[in-house]
């Protein structure tokens, strides 16, 4: 079984935690564009399922394949429950120093795609440890996105944000899928606006995938 044609493909996925099994025989195909939303209660694997598509962490058995010329963590862009950011920096500086790291050439946080979605440019010279957590989430979401990945990994992006920052959250994610970014996210509820964002609703459940009904 391969996986041509999809930008992920998972085959036969399982892991293990101690005498657990978090996940049982997931498999998943995703195209190009696709906004793929991941719906499960805590505990139910959600995190897990998306560590492992990032390259974060390995499976106990199954496979992962992602459609990328270029190296696993320049093609993905993965924002988890804790927002990656260095603390005592400010908002710019976090940005400024990831685009160091990914070598992105006259980079200037105005240019970040999610800049004036989340209205960033309100908090751009706070150090992150003085920002609450909504707002830590819509930084690390621009850092996510710092490197232009084909590939978006949000896990339960929506919690935490206000009403504002959920609707450009919401546009964002619509604009990106329109450029051809694939997204799969996460939720611990099938909420309206999730329904209608997603182009795809799946559960996950005992270990379990299986597809909801839109």
């Amino acid at each position: 079984m391969g996986g041509e044609g999809h930008v992920i493909f998972v085959d036969n996925l399982w892991k293990q935690y101690g005498d657990k099994w978090v996940l049982r025989s997931v498999s998943l195909s995703v195209d190009k564009g696709e906004r793929i939303f991941i719906m499960g209660a805590n505990g139910s694997g959600k995190t897990t399922f998306l560590k492992i598509l990032a390259g974060l962490i390995r499976p106990t058995r199954g496979s992962v394949k992602i459609d990328c010329i270029k190296p696993v963590r320049e093609c993905i862009g993965f924002s988890g429950h804790y927002p990656l950011l260095y603390p005592e920096m400010t908002v710019e500086e976090n940005l400024q120093f990831y685009a160091t790291l990914y070598s992105i050439p006259n980079f200037t946080v105005d240019n970040n795609i999610a800049w004036e979605s989340l209205s960033l440019e309100r908090v751009r010279t706070k150090k992150v440890q003085q920002l609450s957590y909504g707002w830590r989430k819509r930084v690390d979401l621009a850092r996510a996105l710092i490197h232009d990945p084909p590939i978006l990994l949000l896990d339960e992006a929506f919690t935490g944000l206000d009403e504002k920052a959920t609707t450009g959250l919401y546009e964002l994610i619509k604009v990106l899928s329109r450029r051809g970014v694939t997204v799969v996210m996460t939720a611990p509820r099938a909420e309206r606006e999730y329904l209608e964002l997603g182009t795809r609703l799946l559960a996950l459940e005992e270990g379990r995938l299986r597809a909801l009904e839109g």
